[in-house]
């Protein structure tokens, strides 16, 4: 049914579009193609329907009368049908002439932009299969496609136009067809043969410019070629063979290296040299079995390396040497992905060659590190061993390259060449293998630990008080956030780095430099809180208590003081590592509930949560909240800044306007039930707005987290009668006549029907019937059915279903339980109408003045009034309308209304529903505009 009713609609589409000056809605267009180029099945089946290119044939009679908009849809629509070969073969059957002379106009200055960005679809479709491929070479559309990156285009359609020449020339190489691979190579390397600067003794900057601005787009191309790893690794390749040995690209790269000095052609043209010996030795020989190669195999890939390394260092070009490096290392990584890096032997030392790029990359470091300040005999050990394990790994070459990046490094500024190294090593963040990883965390260590501004007597030096330049506090930056990734992502351990076990104080220290930048401080808070999770053993938590001087132990003053903090993002990292310290502070770390109370550090959360004007801080604040009710010391001392910090909490859930804060004090008292004792007043409280909580929230999240209080709220109470993991015991002690009772059907049966009425009474099944009932979001359904269900099966494994009955008086439906729910507005009416009626007064007052004044010029004064008005208005709480609950949900409606239907086919029918929304013919409606033609669709209905 739903496929005919597609078929139609494009049907009626076509239609349309072919109607006299029609315009095309660029934005439901979009969506509908965003849903066409997925993978849902429906898609398939649009894409598969028998008329559609007859259709696309009779619209394209008619192009040259359409509306712009119309034309790019139709061309877009026709990339979509042309991926597959026998469309492609019906339509340009028909109309394959028109369409080539189209691809002949693809580059004329009046065609627009849509419009060939639209036809660029079509090429990259036609690239997918061989017929297509075979009628862009054989209709020479692949040329006027490959001279679009000649002009000044949009970077979109450049980057499609060296998509396009990457995968085309591939395709043919697939094809296995030598002569039209070598055209298509010549064509695109036409450039650098036809240029003539070999003869040019001497090069001017506009020789140089005219030169660079005809060889680039060549060089791009070639270079998106040549990533193309997936197709290099294949054998027998006749691209491959013919750029190795037949091109002579190196050559020319060879001889233009020497000649031009731009930096960017400089990076291209080493990239392409680098490439291509890659490209060498993955066709001379795959991998091993035993992950060793010949060192003959990389003689060439190493000549290369390092002799452009050299030269770049000789041209004084140490940040167009680290992206060269930079570019070598996503080579090579690509080159090798998913096996085993690429390892030979030089005089029985092992060598990988990415090692080599990593270490050149962090010279600029350890000299910033060994050539800075003075620093202690201690230090300068530990790097110097750091170095000399580092050139341990290294081969000879590589050494002297590092010397000369060293001299080059002192002779120029320091500090800038090191911003420069650490901002392209940033890059590399999942580039490095674990090893790698802890060398580079050692390296930027040492780089950070300089800083540090306590000195070797543990006392501030005079130099930190001063404000640091920009570059060393971009440097640090870099610097902190790669060691954070690093500590992240990678197994950074202590066997390997000592250095880890030190970051804590480190990064500690520095935050006590003046001047810092939000962005530093922040990331150093999320520092300290990976290192206190990942790095500090259980046993460590004995020391805290014997050093009270230590880093750790004044942890507590640092949060403290980064809780004040001006900036929110500052504030909201704090409160993230208080959080960490007060999970941990709870089995692991019993010491850092000390620095919690001492520092008083609850109680400026709850204020946070309280007062600060910003809802993620406020929200992160609540999260602390809830891990100290589990810590009993911390929790009581809130409790004496804040006795009615329950009540507090409560009054957030139910009248703050985020939904994000709602959420987590909806959580903070969940957590405040399950680990606090607390009065039965402010249990019914409690209860009672749950209840309307998870009724009536707007936030579906704050919804389920109500839900997940109920959840608890059935577990208590089911515990509270015997239940132990789910089952009753033998057995149990009953507190009511303080005798051990033995636990037969009868007696499980009267529990749980006690336990029934209970949560009847509080409005707990209320909750669960009204939700499953009502038209809620899918998550809340699903919630509030997991729950039900759960409880229904503890139930129905003892027979209480059989047993229950109706009692009198009590609503026999859902329907008719919801007459007996009423909302409650708890604001005060009179307030309201008072407030409404003083400052209707005052306006009109306003507006009185302002028609009786007779110089223009009071104009101004008398809109100051009203602004002033505006902001002395008094402030109403807009809470939400409550739920009263006149009548409870009996445990037999409960049990019936769960038996009357099957809600987990209900919920796959709404969750249809849902992704219908975005559903392929309601996204036709869309583009049609059958929503703006139905007239009895309600306008407010709308999604």
């Amino acid at each position: 049914m739903e496929n005919a009713l597609i078929q139609s609609k494009v049907k009626l589409l076509f239609e349309k579009i072919l109607e006299p000056n029609y315009v095309m809605d660029n934005y439901y267009a979009d969506n509908l193609f965003i849903k066409i180029n997925s993978s849902d099945p429906e898609v398939n089946f649009f894409k598969s329907l028998p008329f559609m290119p007859d259709m696309i044939v009779e619209a394209l009679n008619h192009f040259e009368t359409l509306h712009n908009t119309v034309k790019v849809f139709l061309i877009r629509l026709l990339a979509v049908a042309c991926d597959r070969e026998l469309n492609f073969a019906k339509i340009f059957s028909k109309k394959g002439d028109i369409l080539a002379q189209a691809f002949t106009q693809i580059n004329c200055p009046t065609m627009n932009s849509s419009l060939r960005v639209a036809y660029l679809d079509v090429a990259l479709t036609l690239v997918n299969h061989n017929s297509g491929v075979c009628w862009l070479y054989d209709s020479d559309a692949w040329k006027q496609i490959l001279l679009l990156c000649n002009e000044k285009r949009t970077v979109f359609v450049i980057r499609k136009t060296y998509k396009f020449a990457s995968v085309f020339i591939w395709q043919l190489n697939g094809l296995g067809d030598e002569t039209k691979v070598k055209t298509v190579l010549d064509y695109i390397l036409r450039p650098v043969l036809e240029t003539d600067y070999l003869t040019m003794d001497t090069m001017t900057s506009e020789n140089e410019e005219e030169i660079s601005k005809t060889l680039e787009p060549m060089l791009q191309m070639l270079l998106s070629i040549l990533s193309n790893m997936e197709e290099i690794r294949k054998e027998n390749n006749l691209l491959t063979d013919l750029l190795i040995r037949k091109s002579k690209i190196t050559s020319h790269c060879y001889v233009l290296k020497d000649k031009l000095r731009r930096e960017d052609m400089m990076l291209l043209l080493t990239k392409i040299l680098f490439s291509v010996s890659v490209l060498r030795v993955i066709n001379a020989q795959p991998v091993p079995d035993n992950d060793m190669y010949h060192r003959e195999t990389f003689i060439d890939v190493g000549a290369i390396y390092f002799n452009i390394v050299q030269l770049l260092i000789q041209r004084r070009s140490p940040t167009l040497l680290f992206d060269f490096c930079n570019a070598c290392s996503a080579i090579w990584t690509s080159a090798w992905e998913g096996k085993p890096p690429a390892i030979w032997e030089i005089d029985g030392k092992k060598i990988e060659l990415h090692n080599q790029i990593v270490f050149i990359i962090l010279v600029p470091s350890l000299v910033y590190v060994t050539f800075g300040k003075p620093k202690s005999m201690l230090s300068n050990e530990r790097v110097d061993e750091y170095i000399v394990k580092l050139m341990s790994s290294l081969c000879e070459h590589t050494a002297r390259a590092a010397y000369a990046l060293r001299d080059l490094t002192l002779q120029l500024d320091t500090l800038s060449i090191t911003l420069q190294s650490v901002k392209r090593l940033s890059c590399w963040k999942k580039r490095f293998s674990n090893e790698q990883a802890n060398l580079v965390f050692q390296a930027l260590f040492y780089v950070l630990k300089e800083y540090d501004p306590i000195n070797d007597e543990g006392e501030m030096s005079s130099e930190s008080t001063f404000e640091d330049s920009q570059e060393k506090i971009l440097v640090m930056t870099y610097v902190l956030d790669t060691l954070l990734t690093l500590v992240k992502n990678y197994n950074i351990t202590w066997h390997e780095s000592f250095e880890v076990l030190c970051l804590y104080n480190v990064v500690y220290h520095i935050l006590k430099r003046p001047n810092l930048t939000c962005k530093f401080v922040v990331t150093a808070l999320n520092m300290i809180a990976m290192t206190v999770k990942k790095f500090l053993p259980p046993n460590l938590s004995l020391l805290m208590e014997s050093k009270p001087g230590s880093a750790m132990h004044e942890l507590g003053k640092l949060i403290y003081v980064k809780l004040h903090d001006f900036q929110w993002e500052v504030r909201d990292s704090a409160l993230e590592l208080l959080l960490v310290c007060t999970e941990i502070s709870f089995i692991k770390f019993p010491p850092f509930q000390d620095q919690i109370t001492s520092n008083k550090l609850i109680d400026v959360a709850a204020t946070l949560a309280l007062n600060d004007h910003e809802f993620y801080v406020r929200a992160s604040a609540l999260k602390c909240l809830g891990a100290a009710s589990k810590v009993n010391n911390v929790w009581e001392q809130l409790k004496l800044q804040y006795p009615n910090i329950q009540e507090l909490v409560l009054s957030i859930m139910m009248e703050n306007p985020e939904g994000i804060v709602r959420k987590e004090a909806c959580n903070v008292l969940c957590e405040i039930y399950q680990n606090i004792k607390i009065t039965p007043v402010f249990r019914q409280t409690l209860y009672e707005c749950m209840v309307s909580t998870a009724l009536n929230d707007f936030h579906w999240e704050v919804q389920l987290n109500a839900l997940r209080f109920w959840k608890s709220v059935i577990q208590q109470l089911l515990n509270a009668q015997g239940m132990l993991d789910g089952t009753f015991p033998p057995v149990t002690f009953s507190k009511e006549s303080r005798k051990i009772v033995t636990l037969n059907e009868k007696e499980i049966q009267k529990r749980l029907q006690k336990t029934l009425e209970e949560l009847a009474s509080i409005g707990c099944l209320t909750v669960l019937v009204k939700l499953l009932h009502d038209e809620s979001e899918v998550e809340i359904m699903e919630s509030a059915l997991s729950i039900s269900m759960e409880l229904y099966n503890i139930l129905n494994q003892y027979k209480v279903p059989e047993i229950l009955k109706p009692n009198e008086g009590d609503p026999k439906s859902v329907d008719e339980l919801d007459c007996k729910i009423k909302l409650r507005d708890y604001t005060s009416n009179d307030t309201i109408t008072e407030v409404e009626t003083d400052t209707t007064n005052k306006v009109n007052n306003v507006i009185d003045g302002i028609l009786n004044v007779d110089d223009v010029n009071l104009l101004s004064m008398m809109y100051e009034r009203q602004m002033m008005l505006q902001n002395d208005e008094p402030q109403v709480n807009e809470q939400q309308n409550r739920a009263k609950l006149l009548k409870f949900a009996s445990p037999y409606l409960f049990v019936t209304h769960l038996k009357s239907k099957d809600f987990k086919t209900v919920i796959e029918q709404k969750k249809k529903w849902k992704e219908g929304i975005k559903s392929l013919s309601s996204l036709l409606d869309d583009v049609l505009g059958i929503y703006e033609l139905n007239e009895d669709v309600n306008s407010l209905d709308c999604y």
